[in-house]
């Protein structure tokens, strides 16, 4: 199988376009669910499937859900001969098409034993561990039946990884889509009058998708327009951007933060810092160029420099509103309120020697002060050094306001007074409040950051 999109396999959907109502049926019902996963970032119709679902990758590219939709049972040389091109397709670009669904009006009885096993494999063999003997056990009795098929062992194991079969009726698609949209999305209220507007700016956008893509920017940009004067409560709806450590789904928003979450991170170079800030840059213009909304959730029980690189990266200059999740409780930046009680004490040391680099040491409700000498090269110590440091705690997004004030306010009152070009800042507080203070770092300069990895302070990400 060619994977060139001049290929005559590849064109001649596009050519016959009248001929596509199923497919069309079957995007348009699903877009609903498809908007409603926060890495969605469009829909191609007869491109190398004849439906591609494509993904952000904060690593670069997109990845790629493909489709091959057709409205009548297959036979079984037909079926597998699909599933052969799901895996060509793989193998041919494996990081760019990672999974795969056949969209069927109906299956014939030969290959639905293979899918009731598949069936009880996903659902309640989900509750197994991926170790667990019996998952182990039900892989290998699937295997068995398709080679028993005359299949391969590769293409089974491939099936079982990577391959869904769906089953969808075209006649049900115009009176689902209301269904669909109040099941993706429960917080809008849409009238049935705004429900049809949309459903026809949406299938007019389908109608044209073998010629480029449906982005999701102009399926947001046609609900907000179907909103109407109700629009500002779909622009309220965060967007959640997961920190996780090892590979995840392709839906979701996710930072891979595999080796920066534990002990190893204190081998990460600058340069491993550098490469994890631009894929978090990259999700943050991801974000800002595909939807109007501009607000992000977050759970900010992080290490403190991804607590502040994140905060930066979504940052009040960049016009977004952050929701930070820790232990329970929310602060949203979108409530800029402070009480006005000082909650800092502040003091200014002299450094050894002049120079164009000073420490901010932000510290509570422990002070941090007195650790500074045990960094990676000890030399934090001999800077000019500015320590902020209180016995009080945050309760609420006042409290937190007016301490990011007073930081924001020293650091930049520090950094002029001195004439530094370069802050370092360690901070020892609740990771919120470092996202909180990365939201708002912005007028001080390279600032770079430590965390506390077995019993020194080390460097990690530098901010510009």
């Amino acid at each position: 199988m060619s994977l060139s999109l001049l290929d005559p396999n590849a064109k001649g959907g596009a050519v016959a376009r009248e001929g596509f109502a199923y497919q069309d049926a079957f995007v348009l019902q699903h877009l609903p669910g498809w908007l409603a996963q926060g890495g969605f970032s469009h829909v191609v119709s007869e491109a190398i499937g004849d439906v591609e679902v494509c993904y952000f990758c904060p690593k670069g590219g997109v990845r790629r859900c493909a489709y091959e939709a057709k409205d009548y049972a297959l036979t079984e040389a037909e079926f597998w001969s699909e599933v052969r091109d799901f895996q060509a397709m793989h193998k041919g670009a494996p990081d760019e098409y990672v999974e795969f669904r056949l969209v069927c009006g109906d299956y014939k009885s030969t290959v639905t034993p293979m899918l009731n096993k598949l069936a009880r494999l996903r659902g309640v063999g989900a509750s197994y561990a991926q170790s667990s003997c019996v998952t182990a056990q039900t892989r290998e009795e699937i295997i068995a039946w398709a080679t028993g098929k005359g299949q391969t062992r590769e293409l089974a194991e491939f099936i079982i990884d990577r391959v869904a079969f769906v089953t969808f009726d075209a006649g049900k698609a115009d009176t689902c889509f209301a269904g669909e949209m109040c099941n993706a999305f429960p917080a809008l209220d849409l009238s049935t009058r705004k429900l049809e507007a949309l459903r026809t700016q949406y299938a007019q956008l389908v109608s044209a998708s073998a010629r480029g893509p449906v982005w999701r920017a102009d399926l947001e940009k046609a609900l907000v327009s179907a909103l109407g004067s109700e629009a500002e409560e779909w622009l309220r709806q965060p967007t959640h951007v997961r920190v996780e450590e090892g590979n995840s789904g392709i839906a979701d928003l996710v930072l891979d933060v595999s080796g920066f979450a534990g002990a190893e991170r204190a081998g990460r170079t600058l340069e491993d810092w550098m490469r994890l800030q631009e894929q978090a840059e990259n999700l943050a213009v991801f974000v800002k160029g595909s939807r109007p909304g501009r607000v992000i959730e977050i759970d900010a029980k992080l290490r403190m420099s991804m607590a502040s690189l994140l905060g930066h990266v979504f940052g009040a200059t960049r016009d977004f509103r952050v929701i930070m999740r820790h232990n329970g409780l929310e602060y949203r930046t979108i409530d800029h309120g402070a009480t006005g009680i000082p909650f800092f004490a502040e003091t200014i040391a002299d450094g050894v020697s002049p120079a164009d680099e000073g420490v901010a040491c932000i510290g509570f409700p422990t002070p941090v002060g007195a650790d500074i000498g045990r960094s990676d090269d000890g030399q934090l110590a001999v800077l000019p050094r500015l320590t902020l440091e209180t016995q009080h705690a945050i309760s609420d997004m006042a409290t937190l306001n007016q301490a990011v004030n007073e930081v924001k306010s020293s650091l930049v009152r520090f950094r002029a007074e001195r004439g530094l070009r370069k802050m370092h800042l360690v901070v020892k507080a609740p990771s919120f409040f470092a996202c909180a203070l990365g939201h708002r770092l912005n007028g001080v300069g390279e600032v770079q950051l430590y965390d506390w990895v077995d019993g020194r302070y080390v460097a990690t990400a530098r901010l510009r």
